[in-house]
């Protein structure tokens, strides 16, 4: 048995390792939604892509932290009890425990960021459309309107002449 929960132990490592690596990814994929927010003009299917590609990281991440809750619940016991045989391991872990809270944060304030621009992107785009659609009504009436008025047949005009 202690044999088999050495083997947890290990595998709960590697756990926090993979996550480490999956939200430095994401993190670098935050940051160059980040870039395409601060351009002039916003690349939408590349903005689209890495909002995909982080949606099916996240997804593994949340697989990873069942299958590491579950984990370590078979071995927490085990741990507890012999702290100093699971020493190193236990240092190991917490490395890894704040290097992906550090992540965890900064992915955090970037998405936040981000969101503000992407909002402020949209409410531009907004006016735009709606400044479009005002002009095309107003050139649709001056046009119907200069078309409708024939001078022969106006209100105004006085036949007895």
């Amino acid at each position: 048995m202690e044999r088999q929960n050495s083997v947890y132990v290990r595998m709960l490592e590697d756990v926090l390792k993979k996550k480490e690596h999956l939200l430095r990814d994401i993190l670098e994929r935050t940051r160059e939604q980040e870039a395409l927010l601060k351009q002039e003009e916003l690349d939408q299917e590349r903005f689209h892509e890495i909002l995909e590609e982080k949606g099916r990281w996240i997804e593994a991440l949340n697989e990873m932290d069942e299958g590491f809750d579950t984990l370590f619940a078979k071995v927490e016991s085990e741990i507890r009890s012999h702290k100093d045989q699971y020493k190193e391991n236990i240092q190991r872990m917490q490395k890894s425990i704040v290097i992906v809270s550090e992540y965890g944060m900064k992915i955090q304030a970037l998405e936040n960021q981000n969101s503000e621009r992407l909002k402020a992107y949209l409410s531009a785009e907004r006016k735009k459309i709606r400044e479009y659609m005002n002009s095309q009504t107003a050139s649709r009436y001056y046009r119907n309107m200069t078309n409708t008025h024939i001078p022969e047949q106006s209100f105004y005009f006085n036949q007895k002449k």
